[in-house]
């Protein structure tokens, strides 16, 4: 179950009806027990390592309290991170080890284990060892209500996809009461429904121009290779960002706050600022918990470049089990050790130019390269190799411009998607110093119902519902 389900909308009507119905001591075991139901709709194994992660994390965070063991959290963080790498990983590394045997002579074929990752378990795991790392800090007291901390792991809105939540922000409003808020409930389904235009009318129907250019790029031309780059970032920024709204509009519905996950990364100046703007809950996690350990920029310059190099490696991995998403993170290390090597020479070059650091023109210019840059390492994101995406990038600068064959998108589909990316053009360029919700919330009545209804209408009229269309087929909801 998935939020754009028939089963997800009569599950949240009365998870959100009794939770409120309830009285204050029952809420928190009637959202576990939703939280869980939830989760069991994908497969009810699954279950099973959610609840390993929620006793392994609980007791190490309470033997922690007592004693600050570096064994004991190293031993947490190892047996967590060993079910992340059986699952996700296996089969990646026994890959490798036959490449590199095949490589020195031997002949070893690597075998193909059947193993299906659990639903939303990078994003679980992540959050339990940021826990009990934050607990050996003392930055957080170590929870002593099982039922509690089982319910900061289980909150359905984020556990498929995120936001990772931390415990100062999420386990205090578990204790707090929550009562039925009006504006806090139509502010959540407002966020929802725009969650929902921009998964259902953009990043769907993109995702069919993609998919097409993709799967055949030997097939287009230049410009249309250069299209499908373009038309990917859009997709995935659409696809997720949606996710979280969904997300973040639930959990307010119900009078819950989580973390901001996007910030309208593609209008960022740098590659560092959209990492600082782009699931902004993972690079904070890997900022906290991987980039400040490993020294972060404290050690000399040489030794801040190889740790965003490391970071972004590894982040390249916990996005998927392949080289191609080695070669997508190394990029984006290496756009910012490029960045900050050369920040002296560009600034110089601005000054000459008489550019303004704060001007318009610069701003544009920055903005409009930082997308290109990114663009080009999403290709990696979504080549199914690193050859094919070698082949797609140059592709864009030699062959045919153009080649009059089919893209997916019939006239009508791609004006459908046109409309939405200048709807969302424009919410994002107002949400860039304004908050969105907020300006609804204070709207006139007739201008919120005018929104709701134009948000409705869009989704059921101009959603792409084609042919094999899979409610669930977020891409960071299933795969990662």
């Amino acid at each position: 179950m998935t939020f754009l389900t028939p089963q997800f909308f009569c599950f949240f009507p009365v998870t959100a009806l009794v939770f409120f119905l309830l009285p204050q001591r029952a809420r928190n075991p009637w959202l576990l027990l939703a939280s869980w139901f939830f989760y069991l709709c994908a497969k009810p194994v699954y279950l099973t390592f959610l609840l390993f992660t929620i006793a392994a994390s609980y007791l190490t965070g309470r033997l922690l309290e007592r004693k600050k063991s570096k064994g004991a959290l190293a031993a947490c963080l190892v047996i967590l991170g060993l079910l992340l790498f059986v699952f996700k990983y296996l089969n990646f590394a026994l890959s490798l080890v036959g490449r590199g045997l095949g490589a020195l002579g031997f002949s070893f074929s690597a075998p193909v284990l059947d193993i299906l990752m659990p639903v939303g378990i990078s994003f679980y795991l992540f959050q339990a060892m940021g826990y009990v790392i934050d607990v050996y800090r003392g930055k957080v007291p170590a929870e002593r209500d099982l039922l509690l901390y089982a319910l900061f792991l289980s909150f359905f809105p984020h556990i498929v996809s995120g936001p990772i939540a931390r415990a100062d922000q999420l386990l205090p409003q578990f204790r707090s009461e929550h009562r039925f808020d009006w504006d806090e409930f139509r502010a959540g389904l407002f966020r929802f429904l725009w969650g929902a235009f921009k998964k259902l009318v953009l990043a769907d129907r993109l995702a069919v121009l993609v998919n097409t250019i993709f799967t055949a790029p030997q097939d287009f031309g230049a410009l249309q290779l250069a299209g499908a780059a373009v038309a990917f970032s859009l997709q995935l920024y659409c696809d997720f960002s949606s996710y979280s709204d969904m997300a973040l509009g639930t959990a307010r519905a119900m009078g819950f706050s989580l973390i901001e996950n996007f910030r309208t990364p593609f209008f960022s100046r740098s590659i560092a600022e959209f990492w600082r703007r782009w699931h902004m809950s993972l690079s904070f996690w890997f900022r906290d918990y991987l980039y400040i350990p490993l020294g972060g920029s404290r050690r000399g310059t040489a030794r801040k470049y190889l740790n965003v190099l490391i970071v972004f490696a590894v982040s390249g991995l916990w996005h998927g089990a392949a080289m191609t998403f080695v070669v997508w993170g190394l990029l984006n290390g290496l756009y910012q050790v490029i960045g900050g090597v050369t920040a002296p020479l560009r600034g110089k070059v601005h000054s000459a130019l008489h550019l303004k650091e704060d001007g318009w023109p610069l701003r544009l210019w920055q903005i409009f390269c930082t997308f290109l840059l990114a663009t080009a390492a999403f290709v990696f994101f979504k080549a199914g190799s690193v050859s094919t995406g070698l082949d797609i990038l140059s592709g864009m600068l030699h062959g045919p411009l153009w080649v009059f064959t089919s893209m997916g998108l019939d006239r009508w589909e791609l004006l459908a998607a046109l409309f939405g990316l200048v709807v969302l053009l424009v919410v994002d360029l107002r949400s860039v110093n304004h908050d969105i919700t907020a300006d609804y919330l204070s709207a006139p009545r007739p201008a919120r119902w005018l929104a709701l209804w134009f948000l409705l209408f869009s989704c059921v009229v101009l959603g792409s519902y084609g042919a094999g269309y899979d409610a669930q087929s977020f891409i960071y909801g299933f795969s990662f």
